[in-house]
């Protein structure tokens, strides 16, 4: 099963937590859907070839793409693989994107799912963040979706803002049970270098959550969606049962997908490859047939660490039984770590899968860093 990633790098506005390769300048607009399409011809052995059953536009705001421009786009990866195949294709949109004409098009088109910016219901909050729409935007835009045809929605919410409170975490979480969505992302901010906060940070303007606090937020997001009826299949999010992005479990799963559009990646099962993060030039260089992107192929400590990083962030983890393609180096330090996060009740073993322990999914990057192995100089 392979699936499809569409960077669409546009945005209206710059987040000010948002580190995703975008531009504010619409202006290139044309030049990136002919690039695109482009790219989608030089992809053509691969389309070809593979089954593709998932499609995920991603950004930047894929929203600020009309109806005619994904039609474009679609059009011509139909051209060499039969969307009629796709049983996921995915749309991320922004509230003040959604109207009903708009939603109307996009399901003509055969997008079934959406993922929503939402990001917080609080006014407050989305104005410290640079979002363009507000709470109410939020809560009609996933009204409007589901009354003309969307039966398939996640939404994201973001939890350790500096600003927010217990008590306002608790109701995002619970404004978000009470829409009636199939899917919901939760995210940690993070202070990523070259973001607005990120300079907040270190001008003092801004400081990290305490560890305590962002604990207690997770344990009651975790807690609260379990009883509402939520699967936690991967570390930030939570489906229905069935309703799990079939589009981004197969990164975690280690399934082939191609990206298309400026700063996409790809993953054919040995090698990797990443497009160049510039509009312009990503245009400049599908007109010329210059090179657009970088690529490596994966050793096998690549392989093995790709394996831990991935696995271990799902709820269900990575086959025991898969370690056996390693040398005998990499099997021995990873049954001693193993021996150790055991040892400490941060890891399961059953039913021949490794896992994270409930309890400590809050830690779940510490321990894929534990797990790593670094080759000796």
């Amino acid at each position: 099963m392979a699936g499809i990633y569409i960077h669409v790098p546009f945005c209206y506005t710059r987040c000010s937590y948002c580190d995703f390769y975008k531009t504010t300048d619409q202006q290139f607009k044309d030049e990136y859907i002919k690039a695109l399409c482009k790219e989608i011809d030089n992809q053509s052995a691969f389309l070809l070839k593979e089954r593709i059953e998932t499609i995920y536009f991603g950004g930047g705001t894929p929203s600020t793409l009309s109806v005619s421009e994904l039609k474009i786009i679609l059009d011509h990866i139909n051209q060499y693989t039969s969307l009629k195949e796709v049983i996921e294709l995915t749309l991320e949109v922004n509230p003040d994107d959604v109207n009903e004409t708009y939603i109307k098009g996009i399901v003509e088109l055969g997008v079934n799912r959406l993922s929503m910016g939402i990001q917080s219901f609080f006014d407050g909050h989305l104005r410290q963040m640079n979002r363009r729409h507000n709470a109410q935007q939020a809560a009609e835009a996933i009204q409007i979706a589901k009354e003309n045809g969307i039966d398939n929605m996640s939404i994201d919410l973001i939890y350790g803002l500096p600003y927010m409170q217990f008590d306002e975490w608790q109701a995002n979480v619970r404004m978000a049970i009470e829409s009636k969505v199939q899917h919901i992302s939760a995210y940690h901010l993070t202070f990523e270098k070259g973001t607005l906060y990120y300079d907040y940070l270190k001008k003092g303007k801004l400081k990290e959550v305490p560890e305590a606090a962002s604990v207690k937020q997770f344990d009651y997001l975790v807690k609260e969606l379990k009883n509402a009826g939520f699967d936690h299949y991967e570390i930030s999010n939570f489906a229905l049962p069935g309703l799990e992005s079939k589009h981004n479990s197969n990164y975690w799963t280690g399934i082939k997908y191609i990206g298309l559009g400026p700063s996409a990646h790809s993953f054919d099962g040995t090698n990797r490859r990443w497009n160049i993060s510039h509009v312009q030039k990503y245009i400049k260089a599908l007109e010329t047939d210059s090179a657009y992107y970088e690529d490596e192929m994966l050793t096998e400590v690549d392989r093995y660490n790709e394996l831990i990083m991935l696995g271990l962030r799902t709820s269900k983890g990575f086959l025991m039984e898969a370690m056996q393609q390693f040398n005998t180096s990499i099997i021995q330090f990873f049954e001693a770590e193993l021996t150790n996060q055991l040892s400490k009740s941060n890891v399961l073993v059953k039913n021949a899968f490794c896992c994270v322990a409930e309890d400590k999914k809050m830690i779940t990057d510490r321990i894929i860093s534990d797990f790593f192995y670094v080759e000796e100089e």
